[in-house]
């Protein structure tokens, strides 16, 4: 029974001693002599990622003398090839050798990124295209539920809206809209469409440099309560991105444009105008808070502007399946005769969302 166990408690400390020497197998030199042993787990712009037995440490590509992995990775260049191989240093370069055999020289700052060896398609530069990958760059979202519409009209009834948003380093694309109906008995006892309202949006943001952007609106509202056949804004601007990470999203923008409504009650007016605002959207936890705000008064006539505000609050019920309090709230400043300067709309819905 002994023999048994110490036999077992050897192969052990061997099967121990294999897997340590196995993880040991890459080494970083610094400029100062110190020597790392441990893993290159990542590579962040010009720093590389070192795990070590107590943990992770950031070092500069600057301040490596030396580095060698005795067992090949996964290593993509910068010019996006994809190899596997082993590392040693020649003077102040890094020689990979691949598994083929062939061997290629570069500096420290030409390796882009690191990973599993036997899975190369995870290191391979991203294809991007308008609409791929879905998942990474693309989301959207359906919302059903009830309206509550107060100021031109006081009516409850249903409510429907959508958004689609495609963001990537380079650029954003946001599609909006939604409608709100409401049906009563009319004289013959059939349900009638007694208040419509739809609007919709679209946006462009394209950026120059990290945080500045330049962007193309388009947005369409109609309702008739509002005596609105038809408004629309084109505005082309520029915007500044405060805040960007994946719970908080916070910008502000200022542009020019022109608007252009068309009456129910008959004729149009058109002028230029000054268009400034922002966005804001906030992640807690479960919870999504959204609200874009949006100011337009004319150029012509400062006393002749807009206001939108428009707020939501969601959460994941289960999965994509969600509930959403939304909160719509226009002004205008100098609406046709008899309308009112203010109208709200409050609606409540399910949601479900795709993507991102």
């Amino acid at each position: 029974m002994r023999i048994v166990m110490r036999s077992t408690f050897a192969m052990l400390v061997v099967a121990l001693s294999a897997v340590s020497t196995a993880a040991a197998q890459q080494t970083l030199v610094l400029n100062n002599g110190d020597r790392l042993t441990g893993e290159l787990t990542a590579i962040s712009g010009s720093d590389w990622v070192f795990k070590l037995a107590g943990g992770e440490i950031k070092v500069p590509t600057t301040d490596i003398s030396s580095f060698s992995a005795t067992e090949p990775i996964g290593v993509r260049l910068a010019d996006g090839s994809v190899v596997a191989a082993t590392v040693t240093t020649a003077g102040n370069q890094l020689q990979l050798t691949l598994t083929d055999g062939t061997s290629r020289t570069i500096a420290p700052a030409d390796l882009a990124a690191v990973g599993d060896p036997g899975n190369l398609a995870a290191l391979r530069p991203l294809e991007v295209g308008l609409f791929k990958p879905f998942s990474k760059f693309w989301g959207a979202t359906v919302a059903f539920g009830f309206s509550n519409n107060s100021g031109n009209s006081t009516s409850r009834g249903v409510a429907f809206s959508f958004d689609i948003e495609r963001r990537s380093p380079k650029d954003r694309q946001v599609i909006k809209g939604g409608l709100s109906r409401e049906f009563a008995p009319g004289a013959s006892g059939d349900l009638e469409t007694t208040v419509e309202k739809y609007y919709g949006s679209l946006r462009l943001d394209v950026f120059l440099v990290s945080r500045l952007f330049a962007f193309g609106f388009a947005g369409y509202d109609r309702d008739q309560f509002q005596d609105l056949d038809l408004r629309q804004n084109y505005n082309l601007g520029l915007g500044y991105q405060v805040v960007e990470t994946d719970k908080t999203d916070l910008r502000f923008y200022g542009s020019g444009g022109v608007r252009l409504e068309e009456y129910t009650s008959g004729g149009n007016s058109s002028t230029s105008i000054l268009g400034l605002g922002g966005g804001y959207k906030q992640k807690l936890g479960p919870i999504v808070f959204d609200w874009t705000v949006a100011y337009t008064p004319s150029l012509e006539d400062g006393a002749d502007y807009r206001g939108v505000s428009d707020a939501s609050l969601t959460t994941t019920i289960f999965e994509g399946l969600g509930f959403r309090i939304g909160s719509r709230n226009e002004y205008n400043n100098k609406p046709q005769p008899d309308v009112e300067t203010h109208d709200w709309l409050f609606t409540t819905a399910l949601t479900y969302s795709i993507g991102r």
